[in-house]
Formats: structure tokens, sequence, C-alpha cells
């Protein structure tokens, strides 16, 4: 199929990344309800029930990608961060529900009050959990390969969410085998919670971070104190340029940082020489910070 020419190469690899992996997981996903509901394997069937919520967003988040590459988002005038600090902020809120689901049925199986897995049907399980960490790992692999310095924060999280799938994948297989060649029915059980409370608990980790990273930025959050030591440097450099710092805030919106300063100047100045001390300012906060969107408002000095 030919490439879209209004998308780059290296975006285009992002795409195909994350679209690959999704194709896997959806196509796993059947398999792994049906094992674990008829074989009995909680752990199974907790990463079936979580990666099939998890994959639900990733689509969200990759149509979110293509419209961001091929620029159709254009209305967004501040950039396209807010939305793709709501897909991460969704993708963490979703991984929280999936760890509080898993875990009310491992307290379930400790208490009794679900039956264990059959033997066959534990089997079966170990040998979805090996295909599973297979097929994750090459999506991984994948992901992070197309992963780029300027990539969008939606990549960022998706990087993050096969890093979460691969590490869970790994200890589902040991806990898998361990439960399906055991004959001891209370190792068979303490296999199966373990691993799908190792499950829950890497979810949580990871969610807890997302929710954190994208709900400050939704709430206007200001950029941090890494950002104003920045702008106090810059502001320092040229003390000399204004008269008086009047206003600065600073906010997130996906990478970018979104500088606002409001300065005084002595009346006497003309526009033209107001208009080169500010570009001389605006040019050293570029230096100290990245992907840096910078406004600074002149003022006259007995405003």
């Amino acid at each position: 199929m030919a490439s879209d020419p209004r998308i780059t190469h290296e975006q285009q690899a992002e795409e195909s990344s994350v679209q690959f992996g999704l194709i896997v997981d959806f196509g796993l996903a059947g398999s792994f309800v049906a094992i674990g509901m008829l074989g009995g394997s909680l752990t199974i069937l907790a990463e079936a029930i979580r990666g099939m919520l998890m994959d639900l967003i990733e689509l969200f988040s990759l149509i979110i990608m293509k419209r961001i590459h091929r620029g159709t988002l254009g209305d967004l005038e501040f950039g396209t961060g807010k939305l793709e600090q709501v897909a991460n902020t969704v993708i963490g809120a979703t991984m929280l529900g999936g760890a509080v689901w898993i875990t009310v049925r491992a307290v379930e199986v400790v208490a009794g009050q679900t039956a264990l897995g059959t033997p066959f049907g534990l089997a079966m399980a170990a040998i979805a959990g090996a295909v599973n960490l297979y097929f994750n790992f090459i999506a991984w692999a994948r992901v992070r390969a197309a992963l780029r310095a300027e990539s969008s924060l939606i990549m960022v999280a998706q990087v993050r969410s096969r890093t979460v799938k691969l590490a869970s994948s790994v200890f589902v297989l040991v806990t898998m085998t361990v439960a399906a060649v055991s004959t001891d029915e209370k190792v068979v059980a303490w296999a199966d919670v373990l691993g799908s409370l190792f499950v829950a608990g890497f979810i949580v980790v990871n969610a807890l971070d997302m929710l954190a990273s994208g709900l400050g930025d939704l709430l206007d959050r200001s950029a941090g104190r890494g950002v104003r030591d920045a702008i106090d440097r810059a502001l320092a450099r040229h003390a000399g340029d204004f008269g008086e710092l009047a206003r600065v805030r600073s906010r997130r919106s996906g990478r970018v940082v979104f500088i606002e300063l409001a300065l005084r100047f002595e009346p006497r100045l003309s526009i033209a020489e107001v208009n080169r001390r500010i570009d001389e300012l605006k040019q050293s906060l570029a230096r100290e910070i990245a992907h840096a969107d910078i406004s600074v408002l002149a003022l006259a000095g007995s405003d």
C-alpha cells in the first residue's frame, strides 16, 4: 500500500508499529477469553480483559495520531497536547479499572469462591502465555524502534503500554507454567493468584504515573520548577533590558511548553527597540527550554 504523501517516513513507521501491535492483540484476545473462561485460569483471563480494554483506548489513540500526522487538527490553537493528554489519561484510568477487576477476582480465588482451573485449561493457558510473550516482544520492539525525540505523547504512552504488556506476559508465562505442571492444588491456586496480582500491581504503578502527568497538564498546572528556574535565569541575563516583570505564566500542552511574560518597559523606548529586546529574550529562553512557545507582552512603565 502506498504511503500517504502528507506524512513522513518516521510518522509512517510510528503508525505501522502501533497498528501491528493492535492487530496482534485483537487476534489473541478471543482465544485468551475462551481459554480463561473454559479453562478456569484467572491470570490468562485477567490478561485478556486488561488487554482488550487497553486495546480499545489504543485504537482511539491511533486515530488521534493519524489525524495529528495529517494536520487535520489545525483548529486546536494551542496544539494537540491537550488531546494527547486526554488519550494518555484515559489509558491510565482504564488500566486502573482493569487492576481493580483483577484484584477482586484474585481475592475470590483465595477465598475459595472461584474454582481452580482444569489441568487441560491451565496447560492451554501456559501455551497461550508463550505465544503472547512472543508477539508482545515483537510489538514492543517495533514501537520502541519507531519512537523519536519529537514523537507525540501518544507514542510515548504506546511505548509505556507495550512495556507493561511485555513485563506482564513474562510473569504470566512463568506462573501459568508452574500452575500447569503442578499437581498440588494450593500451588496451582497461588501461582494463578500471584500471576494475576503481579499484572494488577504493574498496571497500577504505570497507570498512576500516567494519570499524574495527564491530569496535571489538563488542569493547566504550571510547567514546573525546572521551567521556572530557566525563565529566571534568562530574565536575570536580560535584567537591564526591561524595567519590571509584571507577570509570568507557564503550562505544558503535550511536549510544548507555553510561556507567557508581561514586562514593563520605559516609555521613552521606541517600538523597534522594545521589539529587539523582546526578540533577544525569546532567543535566550528558547536556548534554555526545548519546545518552548513564548509570548511576551510589553507594558508601559506607568501601567
